[in-house]
């Protein structure tokens, strides 16, 4: 668990971060949001002492983190940024390999966890593992960032933009690999963003900062449909947090059973999305939806009229 208690951090007559107060649950992805200069790498940071903490206390398991040393307190924490800040001379697997080296680890052990981490993240260990960050793409780069990040198994991984300067498709699967890799590895994740399609698609727990001050925290549909102020309201989409609602909702989530005589219809998987299922109704000119499983059988229905008037039903 990560707590912060009233923590503020100033730079000279500058107040970055004022007084917030913050609880991050054991497995939680948690994502701090917000303009430019709003405090939310600030934040992070503070978390693993790479800036120090001006007033209050960030604990760590319920121990406050001035009490660990440095370096002990980053090498428990995973970290991964925008630039990814691989060692532009160092292959694949020792750039992934850094901390555990640090932590002496055997080299059959160092061997083997990078050996996991690349097949994990979709790097195969034949391929990889003698490049050059130089040969690598933009989302193999950063794929690379996040194994490195991961290498000494942290129990926290905090994210500063690590997705930033990517292409959008490559930046939604990375995205989507991340919530995946979360679901099997439970890691407590702080991640900063100022992308809030990024922040909605990613959090547990959003946080909103504005100046240096915590605005509104929750959960994302929390959040969405009442939220604490209109700068808040601006930040989620204004007008449009209906449809940032519908693309945190899927189809399984809403659909109805089939009927007796089930009609043709246009399909959809019970993946996908309600902001999903809207486009194909209006781009097929379709009222109605047949919902299919993971095998393509049918197995149930979405109208139109459900899909806007979901929320009644809940």
């Amino acid at each position: 668990m990560i707590e912060l208690i009233g923590v503020s951090k100033r730079f000279g007559q500058t107040t970055a971060v004022d007084d917030i107060s913050l609880r991050m649950a054991p497995g939680e992805l948690s994502v701090l949001v917000g303009t430019s200069g709003c405090g939310k790498s600030t934040t992070l940071r503070m978390i693993n002492r790479l800036i120090e903490h001006s007033d209050g206390e960030i604990h760590i398991d319920g121990q406050q983190i001035r009490g660990f040393r440095e370096e002990t307190l980053r090498r428990r924490m995973g970290y991964a940024i925008q630039s990814t800040g691989l060692f532009p001379h160092w292959t694949v697997a020792r750039n992934i390999g850094l901390v555990p080296r640090l932590l002496k680890w055997p080299a059959s052990r160092i061997h083997a966890r990078v050996e996991s981490l690349m097949t994990m993240l979709g790097l195969p260990m034949d391929e990889f593992a003698d490049k050059m960050p130089r040969q690598l793409s933009g989302g193999q780069a950063q794929r690379v960032g996040v194994a490195r990040a991961l290498a000494a198994d942290p129990d926290i991984l905090l994210m500063d933009e690590p997705f930033g300067a990517l292409d959008p498709i490559t930046r939604e699967t990375l995205q989507h690999e991340l919530r995946e890799l979360q679901a099997r590895l439970q890691k407590t994740i702080v991640f900063v963003t100022h992308d809030m399609d990024e922040a909605l698609r990613l959090a547990d727990r959003l946080v909103v900062m504005d100046q240096g001050r915590i605005r509104q925290q929750g959960h994302p549909l929390a959040l969405l449909r009442e939220p604490a102020d209109g700068f808040v309201a601006s930040l989620l989409g204004g007008e449009d947090r209906g449809l940032k609602e519908a693309a945190l909702l899927t189809v399984g989530e809403r659909m109805m059973p089939l009927g007796a005589k089930p009609l043709p219809g246009e399909r959809i998987s019970r993946h996908a999305t309600l902001r999903e299922a809207l486009s194909m109704m209006l781009w097929r000119h379709a009222e109605r939806l047949v919902v299919i499983d993971d095998q393509g059988m049918a197995i149930g229905e979405l109208s139109l009229r459900r899909l806007v008037g979901a929320r009644s039903h809940e």
